[in-house]
Parts: C-alpha cells; sequence; structure tokens
C-alpha cells in the first residue's frame, strides 16, 4: 500500500511542478529566473540529502571524471529542457506537453535494446511504433510547422526529444557509474550544473532583477521537482519497476490533462484527443 501511495505523491509533484510553469508562463516572468532558483534549491536540497551518504565508494579520480562530465552534461539538458517545457505548456497547453513528455520513454528503452541488449517483448515493440503514431496526432498544426520553422508544435518535438536525452543520460548512469558514485551526489551536480548554466544566462544578459513572485514560484517548481524524483525512488524500493514507471506516467498524463482542460481551460482538437488516449496506451505497452 505505501508504494502506490509514494507513486500517487510523485505524480502529483509532477503536476503541481507543470501547474508553477504554467503559470510563470502566464504571469509573464523571466523564466530563466524562476528556473535558476529552482535548481538553487534543487542543488540544496540535493546537497543535504547527500549527508545520508558520507560514505563514498572506493574510486579513483579518473574514475570519476566521466560521470562528472555526464553529470554536467545531463544538467545543460535538463534546465534547456526545462525552458522548452515552460514554453511549450503556454503555447501548446499542459496536457499535450505533458504527454509529449512521457512518450519520451521510447529513448531509453530503445537504449536498453540497443547498447545494453535488453530484451524487448512484443507488446514492447508494438509500443515503440504507437509512439511515432502519437506524437504526430499530438501536433498541432503540422501542415505549419514545416512551414514555420518557430512554430510551437516544434516545442513538443524539442521536448520529445531532450526528455528522452535526459532520461537516457541517467540509464547510462545507473549502468556505467552507479558504482563509482552515489545517486544523491550525482543529482547534485546535475542540479549545480543547471543552476550554473541558468546563472551564467542571466549574467550574460545583465538581467538579475529577481521579482518576489519569481522567487515564489521558482521556489515553487524546485520542491516538487525534487520530491517527484524521491518519491519515486521510494515506490521504486517497494513495488515492481514496470509498475512504479507505468503507473506514474499514467497517472501524470491523466492528471496533467485534466488540470489544463479543467483550470487552464486548454481546448484540443478531435486527433489531440486520440493522441492522448494513445499516450496512456503506449506508456503502458513501453513498460
Amino acid at each position: 500500500m505505501q508504494g502506490w501511495i509514494f507513486i500517487l505523491l510523485s505524480s502529483l509533484c509532477s503536476v503541481v511542478l507543470v501547474h508553477f510553469l504554467k503559470l510563470a508562463e502566464h504571469k509573464k516572468l523571466n523564466t530563466i529566473r524562476v528556473l535558476t532558483v529552482n535548481y538553487l534549491i534543487a542543488s540544496v536540497f540535493a546537497l543535504f540529502i547527500s549527508w545520508r551518504h558520507p560514505e563514498l565508494p572506493a574510486a579513483s579520480i579518473q574514475s570519476l571524471l566521466l560521470p562528472v562530465l555526464l553529470g554536467i552534461g545531463v544538467g545543460v539538458i535538463f534546465i534547456v529542457n526545462f525552458f522548452i517545457y515552460s514554453k511549450s505548456v503556454f503555447h501548446n497547453g499542459v496536457g499535450i506537453s505533458v504527454a509529449a513528455m512521457r512518450i519520451s520513454l521510447i529513448i531509453p528503452v530503445l537504449l536498453s535494446t540497443v547498447i545494453y541488449f535488453e530484451i524487448l517483448e512484443i507488446r514492447q515493440w508494438m509500443g515503440i511504433m504507437l509512439v511515432f503514431l502519437t506524437l504526430f496526432l499530438l501536433l498541432p498544426d503540422k501542415r505549419k510547422m514545416w512551414k514555420e520553422p518557430y512554430s510551437a508544435a516544434w516545442l513538443l518535438v524539442l521536448l520529445f526529444i531532450l526528455t528522452g536525452i535526459g532520461d537516457a543520460s541517467l540509464k547510462i548512469y545507473e549502468a556505467e557509474f552507479s558504482q563509482v558514485m552515489v545517486k544523491e551526489h550525482f543529482m547534485g551536480i546535475v542540479f549545480l550544473s543547471a543552476l550554473i548554466v541558468g546563472l551564467v544566462t542571466l549574467l550574460v544578459n545583465k538581467n538579475w532583477k529577481f521579482s518576489t513572485t519569481e522567487v515564489y514560484l521558482g521556489t515553487g517548481i524546485g520542491i516538487p521537482n525534487l520530491l517527484a524524483a524521491i518519491f519515486l525512488i521510494e515506490a521504486l524500493e517497494r513495488l515492481n519497476g514496470a509498475v512504479v514507471y507505468s503507473s506514474a506516467n499514467v497517472l501524470t498524463v491523466l492528471g496533467g490533462a485534466m488540470l489544463g482542460l479543467f483550470f487552464w481551460g486548454d481546448r484540443l482538437t478531435k486527433f489531440q484527443w486520440a493522441g492522448l488516449g494513445l499516450t496512456v496506451v503506449a506508456i503502458i505497452l513501453l513498460i
């Protein structure tokens, strides 16, 4: 029973997070400043929870170089992806953006198959094929996006790709480097790198005037951002990974869709409704 509670809490945090991103765009706040505060909170909290593992694995400086570089790369991807996510929920709606993120599971799944030789079942191959149809259905103004390189539809494509790369990078850490660096320290490097990218961007643009609302919303994003991961880990310690990932993703997609429809007044086309439904099916098949 505890495992299911943690799954529900993780999904709830993910939906709260996207709500705050939408709110930041709705209030026309500076997205980079909000995300920088988010990763400041995330970095401090990651440092705090890393005290649970004061012991370090026996590892040389050479063996730590690659996971550190990976963590820095993932941090850059994270803040860029969050920026795109924020813009997408504003232009494309909450439910569609969440769905585009969640079906990106196809990328780490394919990585596991091609590089780590994990065998896929027939239903998972069906899920992979369904993902491409789902993404196509979710895209708004399909004809327009080919004529306009800055169409909002491209935000969904970038969101799908970058989220998948980020998740695949975490899979690489788990498979290759978890024996030389504990996950709390690795995530600390990820969050700190994202924070530095945000600070450098603000420095270059000379845009340091944080409003009180931006600080509050950045904190509001940072806390559920971390808690979603923590609750997911807690669930994984109690239940089968397939159950956890499929349930959490489906609940988040449905929660995001309900938030967008009933709170933010998102309007979906018939094709997008079909894509949203197939997203749930694809996630269940992929896991």
